[in-house]
C-alpha cells in the first residue's frame, strides 16, 4: 500500500526541516515556496502531481520532482541527528514549486501520487502593510492595527507594519532608531555574544545541547539599550529581534500575534542599566533567594548511581577537607517512572495510589541499599540532597508494570496535552521521543504528579530537585487542560514545571530546584545552570557570557558545570581557571556526564583531574579557591540577599556599564570586580577598569580606574579587585 505524506509544519522544529514540510512554512504573498512530499514504500511510485486551484479558479497540475539525495535546508546542532535518521528512512522524497496566493486570496492544493490522495491543504495570502499605532499607559506601550498612528519618544523613528491576510493581523513589527553607538543586551541566557548588536536573535526556548550558538534553554523577551532604557515585550509568542542587522542604524522586533492582534511593551528607562534590570525583574517575579547553604560548594556526577558511590566521593572531598553543601544525585531512579529508586523492590499499585517509603525493600548488594540512611547522613555531614526529574511520562518497549500502570491511568484520566484533534500529544525531539509531556496547567494532573513523589519529600528527607529537560514541547497547535494552545505555552513552559516543583518542594521544608530552562518569571523558583557543554576553553568562554546575560535578564542566581561536564576531561589549568571563576559564582558546582564507567573516570573531582592530569596543584589550588569563597560568605550573602531584594543580578556584566570592558568581566555583587582567566598558557593578564579606585583583593595593591592594567597571574590567581570605600578583606 502506498503512502503519501504531506505535513505543511513537519515536526514544527524551530530550526530543522523535514522532507515533507512546506518550506517556508508560512510563505508571503506572491513568494515562491516548496511543497515536500514523502511517498513509501520506495521506488514504488513513478509520478506525483499536486494539484492546485486559487478561489474559484480552473485547477492546475504541478509536477513533483523526485529528489535522490534529500537534505534539510537547514542542518545545525543535535537537531541534525534527528534529520540524519529521518533521512535513512526507506522512502522516497519529491517537491514541487508553488507560488503563496495574494493577499486575502486563498489556495487549495493537494498531491496524487498513483491514485492515492491526500487530503486538500489551504494557503491564505499575507502580506506586509504599514498601520496602526501605539496607545501609551503609563510605560505600557499597547500597539494594534486599529490604533491611530502616534510617536513614542525614546526610542525615536518608531515604524509599525503588520502581516495581514485580509482578516487579520497574524504579527507585527515594531522598529526603531538604532544609533551608531548604541550596544544591545540580554535576550534571556545566551552563549554566543554579551553585545547582541549586528544579531538576529529569536525567541525560543530549545534544546540546542552543547555548541548553542544563538539558540537558547532560557530565552526572554527583555532587551535592555546601552542608551538609558530597556523593553520587556510581554508576549510568550515567537518574536525575533533584529539588532541592526538588516538596517545599520535601526532595530526592529518581529512578534507573532493571537486574535486580540495586540501586543503590549512595557519600558523602563534610568540611567543606571542595573537599575533597569532590577525593576523588570521585580515586576516578573519577585525575586526569590535561595538558601544560604546553596551558596557553597556543589558536587555532581552521572557515574553517580548507586549509594556506595555517592559515600565513596563524599568521604574522598571530605578527607581531602573539600567541604561540600550540596550533591546532586542523577542516575538515582530507575530511569522509567522517574520516583523509584532503582533496583527497589515492591509490589506495584494502582496508577492513581501512591507508594510510601514503607513500601520499598533494597536489596543487599543493590544499587541502594537505604536511600533514608544515606540522606541522613549527608545531613549528618552538612550536605543537602536533590533529585534529577524529567517532565516526562516515558515511553518504554519493555514492560514495567508500576509504569504501565501510571501510564494507563494517565491515558483514561485526560491528563496529557493533546493535538488539535484531542489525541495525546506525543514528545517530538529527540530525547524522550514518543513520550507524554506532563500538562502542569492540569490542576488534578499536577496534584497526581506530586503525589507519587511526596514520600521522597517527606519520608526520605531530599531538600530539593534538578528540574532537567524543559525543552520538550515543540508545537504550536498542541491544547493544555488551561484553553491555552502551544503557541502561547511553549516558551512558558519550563516556567511553569520548575516553578511546580519549586512550591511543590517547599511546602515539606526551605528548598530549592535547579533548572537549565526558564522563561519571563523563572525567578520566582530559583537556581538555575547554563546547561551542557564541553570541556574546552571555548565552551568556558561562552559559559560566562551565558551567565552574564542571563543576568541581564532577570536571573540573578546562575551556575554552571566549571571546565564542562562533556566530553575529553578537561586540562589542569582549564580545570583551575574555571574553578577560580565559579569561586565567584552565585552556583559553584562541578559535574561530569556519564561515560558508561569505562577506564579512565571522567569525574570532574578536583582528586581524579589531578589523578589524570599527574598536576599535583589541582586538588590544593581547589580547595584554596574554597576556602577564599567561605571567607567571602559573609559579602556573597549580603550581595545574594541584595540581589533578591532589587532584582539586580549577582553577577554584572562590565560590558554593560563601559564598553571598555571585556565581555567576560564582571562585578561579583556591587564591590567586587572579577577578570577570569579565559585563554591559556598565560602568566599575565590584561584588566580595563571601570571609573573609580580598585584594590586587589590579593596584594591591597590600589590601580585608579578608566584604565588598563596588567598584572601576573599564577594558577592560584584570579585578577579581582575590590571598589574603593568596600571593607571586603580576606582574613
Amino acid at each position: 500500500m502506498i503512502t503519501v505524506i504531506h505535513n505543511p509544519f513537519g515536526q514544527e522544529h524551530p530550526y530543522e526541516q523535514l522532507p515533507e514540510e512546506r518550506y517556508p512554512r508560512k510563505p508571503l504573498a506572491g513568494e515562491s515556496f516548496t511543497i515536500g512530499i514523502v511517498t513509501r514504500p520506495p521506488q514504488q511510485v513513478k509520478q506525483v502531481r499536486v494539484i492546485v486551484q486559487l478561489e474559484d479558479a480552473p485547477q492546475q497540475i504541478q509536477e513533483a520532482q523526485h529528489i535522490v539525495n534529500w537534505q534539510p535546508e537547514f542542518e545545525h546542532g543535535v537537531g541534525a541527528e534527528f534529520l540524519e535518521r529521518i533521512i535513512r528512512i526507506e522512502q522516497d522524497v519529491w517537491q514541487a514549486r508553488l507560488v503563496a496566493p495574494p493577499v486575502g486570496k486563498v489556495l487549495r492544493y493537494w498531491i496524487e501520487a498513483d491514485g492515492v490522495q491526500t487530503q486538500p491543504f489551504i494557503l491564505r495570502g499575507m502580506a506586509w502593510r504599514d498601520g496602526g499605532g501605539a496607545v501609551l499607559d503609563g510605560d505600557t506601550m499597547h500597539i494594534h492595527p486599529q490604533n491611530e498612528p502616534s510617536e513614542f519618544a525614546k526610542p525615536a523613528g518608531m515604524k509599525i507594519e503588520w502581516l495581514d491576510d485580509g482578516i487579520r493581523a497574524h504579527r507585527v513589527r515594531v522598529s526603531f532608531d538604532a544609533p551608531a553607538t548604541e550596544r544591545f543586551y540580554g535576550l534571556g541566557e545566551r552563549f554566543n555574544l554579551l553585545n547582541q548588536r549586528g544579531q538576529v536573535m529569536d525567541v525560543r526556548c530549545y534544546e540546542q545541547y552543547k555548541n548553542h550558538g544563538k539558540r537558547t534553554y532560557m530565552p526572554m523577551p527583555f532587551l535592555l539599550s546601552s542608551n538609558g532604557y530597556g523593553v520587556w515585550v510581554q508576549s510568550s509568542r515567537w518574536m525575533q529581534f533584529d539588532l541592526a542587522s538588516t538596517q545599520p542604524n535601526r532595530w526592529s522586533l518581529e512578534a507573532d500575534l493571537d486574535d486580540s492582534q495586540q501586543l503590549a511593551l512595557r519600558w523602563f528607562f534610568d540611567a543606571d542599566p542595573f537599575a533597569i534590570i532590577g525593576k523588570f525583574a521585580q515586576l516578573t517575579g519577585p525575586v526569590v533567594l535561595p538558601p544560604k547553604w546553596s551558596f557553597g560548594l556543589w558536587m555532581s556526577g552521572n557515574e553517580w548511581n548507586t549509594q556506595a558511590k555517592i559515600e565513596q566521593e563524599v568521604k574522598a572531598s571530605l578527607a581531602h577537607n573539600i567541604q561540600p553543601s550540596v550533591i546532586v544525585i542523577e542516575a538515582w531512579s530507575d530511569e522509567t517512572t522517574f520516583y523509584i529508586w532503582n533496583d527497589a523492590q515492591y509490589q506495584p499499585v494502582g496508577g492513581n495510589d501512591a507508594l510510601r517509603y514503607t513500601d520499598f525493600t533494597f536489596p543487599e548488594g543493590g544499587k541502594w541499599q537505604n536511600p533514608k540512611a544515606m540522606v541522613d547522613w549527608l545531613h549528618d555531614n552538612n550536605i543537602k540532597i536533590l533529585l534529577w526529574q524529567i517532565p516526562v511520562i516515558k515511553n518504554i518497549d519493555q514492560p514495567h508494570p508500576q509504569h504501565d500502570a501510571d501510564r494507563h491511568y494517565y491515558e483514561n484520566a485526560g491528563f496529557g496535552v493533546r493535538e488539535a484533534d484531542g489525541s495525546l500529544h506525543r514528545i517530538r525531539p529527540f530525547w524522550f521521543r514518543g513520550g507524554y509531556i506532563w500538562d502542569v496547567t492540569n490542576e488534578q494532573e499536577k496534584a497526581w504528579w506530586f503525589k507519587k513523589r511526596a514520600y521522597l519529600m517527606d519520608e526520605v528527607g531530599i531538600d530539593g530537585f534538578k528540574t532537567d529537560g524543559g525543552e520538550h514541547l515543540w508545537g504550536e497547535h498542541v491544547i493544555f487542560a488551561d484553553g491555552r494552545t502551544g503557541a502561547d505555552v511553549w516558551n512558558e513552559y519550563p516556567r511553569l514545571y520548575t516553578e511546580a516543583y519549586y512550591q511543590f518542594a517547599n511546602q515539606y521544608r526551605e528548598a530549592i530546584t535547579f533548572s537549565r530552562a526558564g522563561f519571563i518569571g523563572s525567578q520566582r523558583a530559583p537556581l538555575h545552570w547554563a546547561g551542557d557543554e564541553n570541556s574546552t576553553w571555548e565552551a568556558f568562554q561562552h559559559s560566562i557570557l551565558a551567565g552574564l546575560s542571563a543576568g541581564i535578564s532577570g536571573i540573578p542566581f546562575w551556575g554552571w558545570d566549571l571546565a564542562g561536564f562533556s566530553g575529553a576531561l578537561p586540562s589542569a589549568e582549564l580545570y583551575l581557571r574555571a574553578t577560580a571563576m565559579a569561586a565567584f559564582c552565585p552556583v559553584m558546582q562541578y559535574h561530569s556526564e556519564y561515560n558508561a564507567h569505562r577506564s579512565p573516570s571522567h569525574d570532574r573531582t578536583p582528586w581524579n583531574i589531578q589523578e589524570q592530569t599527574g598536576d599535583a596543584r589541582v586538588i590544593d589550588t581547589f580547595r584554596f579557591f574554597l576556602t577564599v569563597r567561605e571567607k567571602l560568605m559573609d559579602y556573597i550573602w549580603a550581595e545574594a540577599q541584595f540581589s533578591a531584594q532589587t532584582g539586580q543580578p549577582m553577577m554584572r556584566a562590565a560590558h554593560v556599564i563601559d564598553e571598555n570592558a571585556s565581555q567576560y568581566d564582571y562585578f561579583f555583587g556591587r564591590d567586587l570586580l572579577v577578570s577570569p582567566v579565559v585563554t591559556p598558557n598565560i602568566s599575565e593578564w590584561s584588566v580595563y577598569l571601570p571609573a573609580g579606585r580598585w584594590r586587589s583583593l590579593w596584594t591591597d595593591d590600589v590601580y585608579e580606574g578608566k584604565t588598563t592594567i596588567t598584572i601576573p597571574v599564577p594558577i592560584d590567581r584570579i585578577p579581582v579587585f575590590v571598589r574603593d570605600g568596600a571593607n571586603i578583606k580576606l582574613p
